[in-house]
């Protein structure tokens, strides 16, 4: 599930159930890991020993209620894409799934993350149908735009460029 994306690499904090050694992996060497004491590890490594039951996932800061409020508050008080952590859709979809026992109100921030990608989808709509009512050539400058929405606003972007070039093509066809 985690194996999908760069954002695996992404440091988590986590509080282990009980002491292990060393783990050695490729990117480095990782504890040894005491019972109660936090640590950083790689997210896919956390998610590999919360489904052990070997540790609890320290949520990040941004995914707790208040925050995540206030960031869906911003997204639509500002007229563009606002910046937001690297990789939160993921992130939160990864957490939700994997470590629910360990997410405070995990029903209302899957709900807020609804909205969040729901205004944030809209945006990137609107500004789809825009470009595509251009009538030069245009370019699209992708400001704090997450991956997961670059993935799917790349069929819009596709579609805009076909007509792009029929509408060009038709313009530069002269009449007999």
């Amino acid at each position: 599930m985690c194996y999908r994306f760069n954002g695996c690499a992404v440091l988590f904090q986590i509080i282990p159930r009980r002491n292990e050694p060393v783990i050695h992996l490729v990117c480095g060497d990782v504890g040894p890991l005491e019972a109660g004491v936090p640590v950083n590890v790689p997210l896919w490594l956390a998610i590999d020993l919360r489904r052990k039951q070997q540790c609890e996932i320290v949520p990040p800061h941004w995914f707790c209620l208040e925050e995540l409020k206030r960031i869906v508050a911003m997204e639509g008080d500002t007229v563009g894409l606002s910046r937001l952590p690297s990789y939160i859709f993921e992130i939160s979809n990864i957490l939700v799934r994997a470590a629910k026992e360990d997410i405070v109100n995990g029903d209302q921030i899957k709900v807020l993350m609804q909205d969040l990608w729901d205004k944030r989808e809209a945006k990137l709509r609107t500004s789809s149908l825009k470009l595509l009512s251009q009538h030069t050539h245009a370019h699209v400058r992708l400001d704090a735009v997450q991956p997961l929405e670059v993935t799917s606003i790349r069929p819009n972007l596709s579609a805009c460029k076909e007509v792009a070039k029929l509408v060009r093509n038709a313009h530069s066809v002269q009449p007999d």
